[in-house]
């Protein structure tokens, strides 16, 4: 059929079929046909069926999205078509993803900086980022309805966004700070230094620092991630020795707390289980979803993503790791991923992403 008869369909017949669909990607695709078919899909769009986390994954010389439910890489998506000059340089763009739904692109030539949201394909441009975020490749970043929160380790930057502001600018509750993870949820920015395991709480309207809150009792040096659900913040934590005196590699957290950040004098508790609850984490951020209805999530279980170079070192593989935190062991998700060698893209992590047509 010629894809000017495709809007001949009639409206209530593609609202039906619209209001079938239950990946979000297939909504995209769907309303991406015409200005008939995205205005049918005008009710899909606002209410989707819930999604899980999907992967975004940094190859060359474009990124990858793994679907995990369906056990299917996409390609780009719905990001939008560079012109030739633009798809030059977007081959050496950073690209990390926020849980959120947005993507923070970064060209390493002039630190030109935007957000891409890969579901609707809206682009938003930032300021360009100082010239000191080209001199290392750790990033920390999130952002809220108001801001872009953002770090290369001791200094911490926000963008307003809502008028656009026209420069970054340093956070100054925070002068010196060594960040290794920000995350935003319910209003406030969740700035992690992982050598101290101490994570300070920022009002993301404000700038405000409301609370800091210690680490618990750990052997340090630790590799550790800090997750945030509601009121709740998790701390999983691993010995850095395990890698030196055991095959660390092998065990995904060997510590797991819980805090209540809201309370007068929040305290870490050891930590067993997160009831009917998933955690996903990567080296940017940590976030926490339901596991009832997704057939393959499974309750009281942490998702990690392990990159591994390949036989080519231009080459790696990515895997997907689920620990459990009643048993406190580790298995390897059985899916294609684990078949394929990508490309690699220098600087750039692989990160969990909330498939979303809202933007918001």
């Amino acid at each position: 059929m010629a894809l000017r008869g495709w809007s001949n369909f009639a409206p209530d017949l593609l609202v039906t079929v619209s209001g079938d669909l239950t990946e979000l990607a297939d909504i995209a695709r769907f309303r991406s046909v015409c200005t008939t078919w995205r205005d049918a899909g005008v009710d899909a769009a606002a209410a989707p069926p819930s999604q899980p986390p999907w992967l975004v994954l940094p190859s060359s010389p474009s990124p990858l999205f793994f679907n995990p439910s369906e056990d299917r890489l996409y390609c780009n998506i719905h990001l939008p078509v560079p012109t030739a000059d633009a798809d030059r340089r977007r081959r050496r763009r950073r690209l990390s993803a926020s849980p959120h739904g947005w993507i923070l692109a970064i060209d390493p030539t002039d630190l030109a900086a935007s957000l891409l949201h890969p579901f609707t394909g809206s682009v938003r441009p930032l300021p360009p980022l100082p010239a000191f975020f080209a001199e290392t490749d750790d990033l920390a970043w999130d952002l809220s309805p108001h801001s872009v929160m953002a770090s290369c380790g001791e200094v911490v930057l926000v963008c307003a966004l809502d008028p656009l502001a026209d420069s970054w600018a340093p956070v100054p509750a925070m002068p010196d700070c060594n960040v290794s993870s920000i995350n935003y949820a319910g209003g406030d920015f969740f700035v992690f230094e992982e050598d101290a395991c101490r994570t300070t709480i920022v009002d993301s309207i404000t700038l405000a620092v409301t609370a800091v809150i210690p680490p618990p009792q750990l052997d340090l040096p630790t590799e550790a991630r800090v997750v945030v659900a509601g009121e709740e913040l998790f701390l999983l934590a691993k010995s850095k020795w395990l890698y030196v005196f055991g095959d660390g590699a092998d065990v995904d957290f060997s510590k797991a707390f819980s805090v209540n950040h809201r309370s007068t004098y929040p305290v870490w508790q050891d930590l067993t289980s997160i009831g009917e609850r998933a955690l996903f984490v990567d080296p940017l951020h940590g976030f926490a979803v339901g596991a009832s209805g997704f057939t393959n999530l499974e309750s009281n279980t942490v998702y990690s993503v392990t990159t591994k170079e390949a036989s080519r070192s231009s080459s790696v593989k990515y895997s997907v790791s689920a620990f459990n935190l009643q048993s406190r062991t580790t298995k390897k998700l059985e899916c294609r991923l684990n078949e394929l060698d990508m490309a690699q893209r220098i600087g750039a992590a692989a990160s969990w992403i909330i498939p979303s047509v809202n933007e918001g």
